[in-house]
């Protein structure tokens, strides 16, 4: 009767986590798991040092010691080009800022928020609210193109107010 309700306990948590990987954002999904490793990892260590096992843990740290330091100029080294690499590439893809709102004209906005010339202040909220659930930077979009999508909306509503 235990096992059938553990294997039940097991399969209804199997479920859960598997509706909450598939609706959670892929950020918030790998800060977990971070978390959830450093936590496994701590209970070990824990558990070692209870068992009296952690005596193995430290021979191989205290072995590990002079390959380390002798390898460590390497590791900074290559952590520094890590950094290089990472800089390079972030100039390269051009981090532009996104254009004023001076600049986009009423037909961008409309093609920007997928409506037809005459929408109605209700159609603009509508498209707008629709495009930011899909490209908000909380749920992992581009700041830019969240800017872009709200500077369109504030330049068509721009036509309703009195």
């Amino acid at each position: 009767m235990i096992r059938l309700l553990l294997v039940i306990a097991v399969a209804l948590g199997a479920i859960y986590l598997v509706r909450w990987f598939l609706n959670t954002p892929a950020e918030t999904v790998a800060a977990t798991i971070r978390k959830s490793l450093w936590l496994l990892l701590g209970l070990g260590l824990i558990f070692l040092a209870v068992t009296g096992k952690l005596n193995i843990i430290f021979a191989f740290i205290g072995s590990a010691i002079p390959l380390i330091a002798k390898q460590l100029p390497n590791i900074l080294r290559l952590l520094g080009m890590a950094k290089i690499i990472k800089s390079t590439k972030s100039k390269a893809h051009g981090n532009t800022p996104p254009p004023s709102a001076q600049a986009m004209n009423q037909r961008q906005a409309l093609t920007m928020l997928g409506l037809q010339p005459g929408a109605s202040r209700k159609d603009i909220i509508a498209a707008h609210k629709r495009l930011m659930q899909k490209v908000h930077p909380d749920k992992g979009g581009s700041e830019a193109l969240a800017s872009q999508i709200n500077q369109a909306k504030n330049l068509l509503l721009k036509e309703y107010e009195p």
